[in-house]
């Protein structure tokens, strides 16, 4: 009976991990997008830092922990890097896809606001609507990650949230300031950017339940999960860094990438 109730316990605690850090990443989103709407000049100054930082966290989760963790359980073989290109590929073509069906980017832009700016990027035909389907997308991949990586380490299982909260924070920003810039009243720019995030319970919850019911399952999402990160870095995040033309703010943005994959590598050496 002891037994039994300790197996419970852990089972218990093991399933609250990744939904409180799911939890906590949706409301450190939510909560930026919200002080955007008192604060946008100030905050926008800091998102390319924000999202450097991201970029660091994001690559160095995948290359030092996700990928590694993978070769351990599959082996150094062409289907465990078959699978982490897939799933680079397979989310290039989905968000490609939908911009040409809806006509709204996947990723927000970052940097100082400017009237300009943001009416020679916003796409042509953007719908509150369809922006936030995208954001829900990315949500959803999002509660996967958080979810593969906890069952894999809760170590892993952290740091995810971390890299992922990093990325998640500029992209919900982004998306309050597009909708508000679509003329979307504030009250319901605000909901729409709650409702984005929704479905990474859903994401969580699909891994977790995948899981229980065979744990072998899981070493197969660890590369999908490297190569979404790999993607959404390279891809979605660090094209955004390269508009930047003052030297000053250049080596700020590299630092805080360093800085980025330098606190991965220490938590991951104090995790053991």
């Amino acid at each position: 009976m002891h037994q039994e109730r300790r197996r419970a316990f852990i089972t218990a605690v093991a399933i609250a991990a990744p939904i409180l850090a799911t939890a906590a990443v949706q409301l450190a989103a939510t909560l930026a997008a919200w002080l955007l709407r008192a604060r946008e000049a100030a905050l926008r100054r800091q998102l390319p830092y924000i999202v450097s930082l991201a970029v660091g966290v994001l690559l160095a989760t995948a290359l030092l922990h996700l990928l590694p963790e993978a070769i351990d359980q599959l082996g150094n073989r062409r289907l465990t890097w078959a699978l982490t290109g897939g799933a680079m590929v397979a989310l290039f073509a989905a968000e490609r896809l939908f911009f040409v069906i809806s006509g709204t980017g996947a990723e927000p832009e970052v940097g100082e606001p400017c009237a300009e700016h943001h009416h020679q990027h916003t796409p042509q035909g953007a719908k509150p609507a369809a922006l936030i389907l995208a954001s829900m997308l990315h949500s959803f991949v999002d509660g996967a990650a958080v979810a593969v990586a906890f069952l894999t380490s809760p170590r892993i299982g952290w740091l995810t949230a971390l890299a992922i909260a990093l990325h998640e924070i500029p992209h919900r920003m982004g998306d309050f300031a597009l909708l508000v810039h679509l003329k979307v009243p504030l009250p319901r720019a605000l909901r729409l950017t709650l409702y984005a995030g929704l479905p990474s319970f859903l994401g969580l919850a699909a891994v977790l339940f995948a899981g229980a019911h065979s744990a072998s399952t899981i070493a197969w999402l660890l590369p999908i999960s490297a190569g979404s990160f790999l993607y959404i870095a390279t891809v979605n995040l660090l094209p955004e860094l390269e508009r930047e033309s003052r030297l000053s703010r250049v080596l700020l943005q590299l630092t805080c990438l360093t800085a980025g994959a330098g606190l991965v590598v220490l938590v991951g050496n104090l995790g053991g």
